[in-house]
């Protein structure tokens, strides 16, 4: 289950009866931060919450047998810090742009130089 202390509490009240003996495993934001930071990576407070949502789409029959092991967690937060969307400027993206085409002219002449056909990656546009 995944939501809100209050929420997971009405969710269990609803389906156990209160006198139920049941384990719980809980992963909070600051364990997947320090799971995170063990990777060496940074996460905002919205992929964390992301990180967590993703984790009850792991099947039912899977979390039962094996849990949800650390593993499986690190692969999460990869995938999560890998689809991070940024804001840039578009000076700064224009001249970075600029810099990474005039790194290619050298491959480029290279190849012209050569005779060799010019990878696409390298033509300029």
């Amino acid at each position: 289950m995944y939501g809100t202390c209050e929420t997971l509490c009405r969710e269990l009240a609803a389906k156990y009866p209160g006198d139920a003996p049941l384990m719980l495993v809980i992963w909070s934001p600051e364990e997947i931060q320090a799971l995170a930071d063990g990777m060496e990576i940074s996460l905002t407070d919205h992929e964390i919450r992301t990180v967590l949502a993703r984790m009850e789409d792991i099947p039912e029959d899977q979390r039962t047998e094996s849990g949800i092991s650390s593993a499986a967690v690190m692969e999460i937060i990869s995938n999560v810090s890998e689809n991070r969307q940024v804001t840039v400027p578009a000076e700064l993206l224009a001249s970075l742009i600029q810099t990474a085409e005039q790194a290619l002219w050298k491959r480029e002449w290279a190849a012209r130089d050569n005779g060799l056909a010019v990878p696409e990656c390298v033509t300029r546009r």
